[in-house]
């Protein structure tokens, strides 16, 4: 009974949930729906980011690599006359432009492809030595768009035309965004409850353990990086087609933070915490959080802003509350 009153409860949460989603243009003020819709893509980062780490329990600090990845992947194959500027890419730029639902699923492929290849190199590492190895990565990936900065666009990047955004108009876009979500985290939540899933958590839970019990620890790892690698490069290319732009920042430490502090926050290993924490991490960094710190702290001279206060809490979060505060306040609410 008690199972049953639980999935009724979050069968309700969802339902409201999906209706406030569905009917928010309009009467959300359109610049609040841009960036609502730009959520919906980050929540695709965090979900397949908690895949690899929540459900495996292995730190990859370098998730980036693969969102850079797919927006890039999908940013050239709408203007591949960029490749004309490389000798060695140069026969690429005869290719056609790409209509965008293949740009999106390229971008994941060609994350995934990478995925691959650094998961069979990384993942016989254990503890830290595959977190540290991980985050290095991104810096190494960011080098080539300076490296080769006719195709990439350096530091500024490029605009890949208002005609290959994924919606003519925001509400175009929003909607878009929205399924798209939909789609991603649904599908990686049926691979976590699946008895995939199980082997992930079994390896998360003690590797030792289930090795003794005859899984493939590498084998099962490396399939769940695959995973968490494809749909960062799909939500990659879907930043790209949601602004019109591609710039060094899809590769940045900033964006991996947020990505980290909303996953922890909602807490690791449940899908369903790290769509909270997405939702409410990447709202409070471009809306209501920095609207606060200018309000409040203007003028006291103190060296703060909204990044430092995020970062504040991951650490409170962290320490105090490892396993997440939304998942914290569940447990709490059970013993009352």
């Amino acid at each position: 009974m008690i199972v049953e009153k639980l999935d009724i409860k979050k069968l309700a949460v969802l339902i409201v949930a999906f209706i406030l989603a569905i009917t928010a243009p309009f009467y959300v003020p359109e610049a609040f729906i841009y960036l609502i819709g730009l959520t919906f893509i980050f929540i695709i980062l965090v979900v397949s980011w908690d895949v690899m780490v929540g459900y495996t329990g292995q730190a990859n600090l370098g998730h980036t690599v693969f969102v850079g990845i797919g927006a890039y992947t999908a940013a050239l194959l709408q203007v591949p006359s960029r490749f004309s500027a490389s000798h060695t890419f140069a026969f690429l730029s005869a290719m056609p432009q790409a209509p965008i639902p293949v740009s999106i699923i390229m971008g994941g492929v060609m994350a995934g492809i990478v995925g691959l290849v650094i998961g069979v190199i990384t993942l016989r590492l254990k503890g830290y030595y595959f977190a540290l190895v991980t985050a290095v990565l991104p810096l190494v990936f960011m080098q080539t768009v300076f490296v080769w900065i006719d195709v990439f666009g350096g530091e500024e990047g490029f605009s890949i035309g208002l005609d290959r955004a994924l919606g003519a108009t925001t509400m175009g876009r929003y909607y878009i965004a929205f399924v798209l979500m939909i789609i991603s985290v649904a599908i990686m939540l049926a691979i976590v409850k699946s008895s995939l899933g199980l082997k992930f958590k079994a390896i998360r839970e003690d590797q030792e353990a289930a090795e003794a019990a005859g899984i493939d620890t590498v084998k099962y790892k490396l399939i769940a990086f695959l995973i968490s690698s494809f749909f960062g490069g799909i939500g990659g290319a879907a930043i790209v087609h949601y602004r019109i732009t591609i710039s060094p920042e899809v590769y940045d430490i900033p964006l991996m933070l947020l990505i980290i502090l909303a996953g922890v926050i909602g807490g690791l290993g449940t899908i369903y915490g790290p769509i909270i924490g997405g939702f409410l991490i990447y709202l409070a960094k471009n809306w209501w959080l920095r609207e606060l710190v200018d309000r409040f702290l203007q003028g006291t001279h103190l060296p703060i802003n909204d990044e430092v206060i995020l970062y504040i809490l991951l650490i409170i979060i962290a320490i105090f509350m490892p396993g997440g505060a939304f998942e914290e306040v569940r447990k709490r609410i059970k013993r009352d």
